[in-house]
Formats: C-alpha cells, structure tokens, sequence
C-alpha cells in the first residue's frame, strides 16, 4: 500500500486512524507519538522545549509510556526474526501483518509465562530496539501543529500534569 521510503506520519495521515480517532475523543482516549508526528487532538507528543514543571512532567510520563511500547516492540523482533528487517519483512496485506503480530504477541505471552528462552544469536548487537532505548525524532512535513491542537495537549497537562 505505502511501498518505498514512506514516513509514518504519512501512513497515519492516510489510515482510517484519524476517523476512528475522531469519534473516540468524547472518551477522552489518546493515541501517544514521538516528535516526529504532528501533535493533534487525539495524537499527543512530547512538548519540544518545556518551559514549566507540568510540560516536563507530562515530557517524562509520555517518555515512560512510550519505553514500554519500544521494549514491547524489541521482545517481539528478538523473538520472532520475521518481525525484525534482518529475518525479513512482512510483505503482506496490512490485515494479514495484523493478524501475525497478534499471534506473535500472543505466541509471546505463552512463552512468557512458560519460562521459554529467547533464541541466542551470534550477533548481539543485530539493531533490536534496547529495553529503555530512544528513538531517533524523525522530522515530520507536518512539523507545525494547529493552534486548537496544541491548546488540547496544554489542556491535557494541565488537567493532568499541574
């Protein structure tokens, strides 16, 4: 569908996730991205430059969120390779890539909870995603938020964050 090169905030921009989105607002529910996405009434990203003790607050809760979120990410490519570029990728329907990472997630909880080891690879440093590990920012073409979209997140620290 997105074949090439394509940033992520261009894939989210023309997904059904804003409609969806748009409609779960009035339930107060936030979807969390990085700097590299453009901050809008749904999609909450870190304050740039904090400039009161809130805004870092808010910076450092959304810093822990999105931790678990990438270590989730790297437990599932270090154990299943087909979800990491250096075992290929999943070149298939974005339904189908779906239904995969489900399994795999739920494939991953079972040996979880039955103590299965992860494999060991002869290359410890394969560009797993590290537990705790920062994301690069991307810059994004949609790098100046609207007014009322920035005013939402100040709302949100405010009503959360003070």
């Amino acid at each position: 569908m997105f074949p090439g090169s394509v940033h992520d905030a261009y894939i989210l921009r023309n997904s059904s996730i804003p409609d969806m989105m748009g409609e779960l607002q009035r339930h107060r529910v936030w979807l969390l991205g990085d700097s590299g996405y453009p901050n809008l009434s749904w999609l909450l990203t870190p304050v740039r430059n904090p400039r009161t003790r809130a805004e870092e607050r808010h910076n450092e809760a959304h810093g822990r969120t999105r931790r678990v979120i990438e270590r989730n990410f790297g437990l599932l490519k270090a154990r299943f390779r087909c979800r990491h570029m250096t075992g290929g990728s999943l070149f298939y329907s974005p339904k189908k890539v779906c239904d995969i990472i489900i399994a795999c997630s739920m494939l991953h909880n079972l040996a979880l909870r039955r103590q299965v080891p992860f494999l060991q690879e002869d290359d410890p440093d394969d560009g797993v995603v590290a537990a705790g590990e920062p994301v690069e920012p991307v810059d994004s073409d949609e790098e100046e938020a609207e007014e009322d979209e920035n005013d939402n997140r100040e709302s949100v620290i405010q009503q959360y964050f003070q």
